[in-house]
């Protein structure tokens, strides 16, 4: 059966988070009946995101840890497709935990790529990360390019979980025939984004919206492929809509220029005037983290196999987009998640 086939619908894993979300919501646009699968429930942010389609649509509550749970849901609602988001990414946490790296993201993800062989699913696309890559050996960086290299691997335990699954799907394939798919996303960023994310776009953003001022004591010379979330969930459908003969492996990214936390400063600046944002010409200590394996990423097989495009490979765009959304989230209502600090950050 086609994975696009409106006959089996496509279950979202983690489909209550931040890009879950998005992607539901992208599903639901192309016509698919979707189910969320997730350790939370559906809380405002991602019911704003998803629209009204989100208190009807299947609601599983369940750990993707719990195998039982994971093929019971699998069992019952016979999905065709698999989108596999469900993941811990606090990469600080995981480095102080490994075993969650391993029982969650890695022992998780072979719940849902056992209960998929089990149950004849089509396509599971399984997210993994740019972390993968240690440290760039050209650019722009493919999905041919080196993971495991002669003198480094994948940044942490989340990398280290994260490539683990990327050669999980892989021998799922090769062993059983079920078609996996990656997509490794850049900087994701959008309304509904967690405070926990390491791309200070949510810190710099969200305060100015609401008037309050930003004074970020580092980040600022930090480069980032920044992606929007809705090319991500666009991307992740065309992906499961892509013929067989596509790439394994695809960068939910804009390919473009890496941009700066500064650049991204300077935007909101501009698009909230009168607004106090600064932040520092300093690398941080969780910044030297990411310094190896940032670089220019190429986008081309989704380009050229997939027909997808970024809509907001213009950073600008996707900022103001951010604005917009979250002015209408608080002319519904609803009022933002803002930290104590008055949107200071250390």
């Amino acid at each position: 059966m086609s994975p696009a086939d409106p006959g089996r619908p496509v279950l979202v894993t983690g489909g209550a988070g931040f890009i879950g979300s998005y992607i539901v919501r992208d599903l639901l646009d192309h016509g698919y009946d979707v189910i969320v699968l997730d350790a939370a429930p559906l809380g405002l942010v991602s019911r704003f995101i998803i629209g009204p389609a989100s208190e009807t649509i299947p609601f599983v509550q369940a750990s993707i840890q719990d195998a039982e749970s994971i093929a019971q849901a699998f069992a019952v609602h016979k999905p065709g497709a698999v989108i596999h988001v469900a993941s811990v990414m606090d990469l600080a946490y995981l480095d102080a935990h490994p075993m969650t790296a391993f029982d969650v993201n890695v022992r998780g993800a072979m719940n849902v790529l056992e209960a998929a062989r089990i149950r004849d699913v089509s396509r599971v696309v399984c997210f993994s990360s740019i972390s993968v890559v240690p440290q760039p050996l050209y650019q722009p960086i493919d999905a041919n390019h080196a993971t495991i290299q002669a003198s480094a691997g994948p940044q942490g335990m989340y990398g280290a979980a994260k490539l683990s699954i990327e050669a999980f799907s892989a021998a799922y394939t090769e062993v059983f025939g079920l078609d996996t798919r990656i997509l490794r996303p850049s900087a994701a960023y959008g309304f509904g984004m967690s405070w926990a994310a390491a791309n200070y776009m949510k810190q710099i953003v969200e305060p100015a919206v609401v008037g309050r001022a930003v004074d970020l004591s580092h980040g600022g010379p930090v480069p980032r492929d920044y992606t929007h979330a809705s090319d991500i969930a666009r991307l992740t459908t065309s992906i499961l809509e892509g013929p067989d003969d596509a790439d394994r492996v695809f960068f939910g990214a804009t390919g473009e220029p890496l941009r700066t936390a500064s650049q991204v400063a300077a935007l909101v600046r501009e698009l909230i005037p009168g607004s106090t944002v600064s932040i520092a010409d300093r690398w941080g200590q969780e910044d030297l983290i990411e310094k190896t394996f940032r670089g220019l990423l190429s986008i081309d097989n989704a380009r050229q196999q997939l027909g997808w495009s970024p809509k907001f490979a213009d950073l600008r765009a996707g900022i103001a987009e951010y604005i917009d959304s979250l002015r209408r989230f608080i002319a519904a209502g609803n009022q933002l998640d803002l930290p104590p600090d008055e949107g200071r950050a250390c």
